[in-house]
């Protein structure tokens, strides 16, 4: 009978053994792996994500711009239409619009301003100035500096008198 008990409790020990080869985890290879592999796709969502801001500040800086310009040209229309068109002049460059002999609206660097000291728009690249008498009108041209964006915009309005 002792026999019987020691060999019982031998398979005993046997079956209560913890067995290391059939443990379940990772190993280094694959753990490296895996962060090669999270790392790739850190990578491109990064990408994506610095190519979508660039494009949000660039379309918000041409979307101010435009904004801007509709303002000055609003702005130098409301202005100029309140007066006689024999009251309105032109400076010999065309970069500068006056009324009564006084500069109402000129560009100074890259600012477009009204009264001299006035800043209706900046990035402005041109101001130009036009009349034709004969149909008594003003057109105007703003063109826009590209430094943000890749082309510069022109914008144009043409002022006519009724008198």
């Amino acid at each position: 009978m002792r026999k019987w008990k020691r060999g019982y409790h031998s398979k005993q020990q046997k079956r209560t053994k913890i067995e290391l080869k059939s443990e379940s985890g990772m190993t280094l290879i694959e753990l490296l792996a895996s962060i090669a592999l999270l790392s790739v796709v850190l990578a491109l969502a990064s990408a994506v994500h610095m190519f979508g801001q660039k494009q949000y500040t660039t379309q918000s800086y041409s979307a101010s711009q435009s904004n801007d310009y509709a303002y000055a040209l609003s702005v130098m229309s409301r202005d100029i239409r309140s007066e006689k068109y024999s009251s309105i002049k032109i400076s010999e460059s065309g970069e500068a619009l006056l009324i009564d002999n006084v500069v109402a609206f000129s560009k100074n660097g890259s600012q477009l301003l009204k009264d001299t000291n006035q800043i209706l728009a900046e990035d402005v690249e041109s101001f130009t100035v036009s009349s034709e008498p004969e149909k008594k009108s003003i057109n105007i041209l703003l063109k826009s500096i590209s430094e943000k964006t890749n082309q510069p915009k022109e914008y144009q309005t043409t002022i006519y008198f009724r008198e």
